[in-house]
């Protein structure tokens, strides 16, 4: 075969594989959004240009959705805030609904149950859609549309229509509130009885009011958390006066502030509960009902938004141990190291598997349930077994060869009270706190608890046995008989 002859039928086959490529392949993607396009009842809608949506809701009301640069609000038969998931999947059903068969003489309209008015109409720009949605086909796996003022009849997948059905209540945003946290600089918060104002800072968050203090910024970072996602079980549209009073003298209030002068947000909870629910007002002055629970969950003591953290550094970095029981007019020093392999170690007592690593870990994120006194006398601070201390735990680094490491936590504990807690100090802190009871199980408190459930119990001495015993006696007894004979 000439070379002439094979380049052009490499030139063929290049052809038909860039043919079968183009077509087949790439084209088969774009031939099948062109059929599907066809096949649509609105081919020219895109559901991002749809600015107006009207529904009859699966409750017989006609709900107007209109969008903005804010996103999707209804306006009737209620001027509320729109779900903007429900509001997008009705649009997107709109513009994307595809049929699945066409009559084009079809029986009369009331057949299909088409005789009524539009179920759906929306607007884009100048141009105006509407549909009515009629009754399922005998499968139920179809759903009859038609067109006002178009004779055809069409079939469309009745799960495709489940987001033009929805209720009133379902097309409502159920966000009690809506601000930016990270806008927010300003908390105020209220109960009966007391209440805390903090401010954000460059170090973080800090009590101003009823006192000057660190803030727990777990604490807050939990209550925007709640307040972000706290979503209303239902509405109270027309609240009464007896409502509206109160929600004007609340057992509960919240006030998120920012930059500018008026609130980002504002909270405010009925002090009456209604089964498992609470009447609050939230966005826009809107009034609703929110579970019980989510209630409970909001932190109502000037303590709980405290900073109470005693203790933090990490479990790895820990190299060595020094704990100290009071014991009399005396005290009693017990040391520990990790070898290299993770190993820990004590003396002069020996403590129990896994105790030493465990009392590590507790130590390195401690945080206190509450404060006993902002500062104590050394008399009270004696009676709270602080002055000197039950207990010092001091956890230190690995230092350079020969010297101490870096302390990483050294925590004073006192008395154990049952229904309290465990008294605790940070040696540069006059504060008193109170720990969980529970931990007693796994930080000594003082020199008799850490002898009863920290040191390694000693291993028996192993008796005889019987049988060992047994053999013993007879050779006792002949060695007994020949120093008689002797004798």
């Amino acid at each position: 075969m000439s070379p002439r002859v094979t380049l052009l039928l490499a030139a063929v086959v290049a052809a038909l594989g860039a043919f079968v490529w183009f077509y087949e392949v790439e084209g088969a993607d774009e031939r099948a959004d062109a059929e599907q396009t066809a096949k649509q009842v609105f081919p020219e809608l895109v559901a991002e240009d749809l600015t107006e949506l009207s529904l009859l809701t699966s409750d017989e009301q006609t709900a107007r959705l209109v969008r903005s640069e804010e996103g999707w609000r209804l306006r009737a038969p209620l001027d509320v805030p729109a779900d903007a998931s429900a509001a997008n999947a009705a649009a997107g059903a709109v513009a994307d609904l595809v049929t699945e068969a066409v009559y084009e003489d079809p029986e009369p309209l009331e057949n299909y149950g088409l005789s009524g008015e539009p179920t759906v109409t929306a607007r884009a720009g100048e141009e105006s859609y509407a549909l009515i949605l009629g009754d399922a086909t005998p499968t139920g796996t179809n759903t009859y549309v038609a067109e006002p003022g178009d004779a055809r009849v069409y079939t469309v997948a009745t799960y495709r229509t489940g987001a033009l059905k929805k209720s009133l209540e379902d097309l409502r945003d159920a966000k009690v509130l809506s601000f930016d946290r990270d806008a927010v600089t300003g908390i105020e918060v209220a109960w009966q009885g007391g209440g805390v104002s903090l401010a954000k800072g460059e170090l973080g968050w800090r009590l101003q009011e009823p006192l000057d203090a660190d803030a727990d910024a777990g604490t807050l970072e939990g209550l925007l958390s709640d307040l972000g996602f706290l979503r209303a079980e239902g509405y109270r549209d027309a609240p009464d006066e007896e409502t509206g009073a109160a929600l004007d003298a609340p057992a509960y209030r919240v006030v998120l502030r920012g930059e500018g002068e008026g609130p980002l947000a504002e909270l405010a909870v009925a002090a009456a509960g209604e089964g498992e629910t609470r009447i609050v007002r939230g966005r826009e002055g809107l009034v609703y009902e929110i579970a019980q629970v989510r209630y409970d969950d909001f932190p109502r003591a000037v303590v709980a938004f405290r900073f109470k953290e005693l203790t933090r550094f990490t479990s790895a970095d820990a190299s060595s141990f020094e704990l100290v029981f009071r014991e009399g007019e005396g005290s009693v020093t017990v040391t520990g190291a990790k070898d290299p392999s993770g190993t820990w170690t004590s003396s002069p007592q020996a403590l129990a598997p896994g105790k030493a690593s465990r009392l590590v870990s507790e130590l390195s994120s401690l945080e206190a349930v509450d404060i006993a006194a902002e500062t104590m006398g050394g008399d009270e601070l004696s009676g709270m077994g602080l002055a000197p201390p039950n207990a010092l735990l001091r956890i230190r680094a690995a230092g350079e060869e020969g010297l101490p490491g870096v302390t990483l936590a050294e925590l004073h504990l006192g008395r154990l009270e049952p229904g309290r807690g465990l008294a605790a100090q940070r040696p540069d802190d006059p504060i008193v706190y109170w720990l969980e009871e529970s931990l007693a199980e796994h930080l000594p408190v003082n020199l008799e608890a850490f002898r009863n459930h920290f040191v390694a119990e000693e291993e028996p001495i192993e008796e005889p046995a019987e049988e060992e015993a047994a053999e013993e006696a007879p050779m006792e007894q002949t060695l007994e008989a020949g120093s008689a004979e002797e004798e």
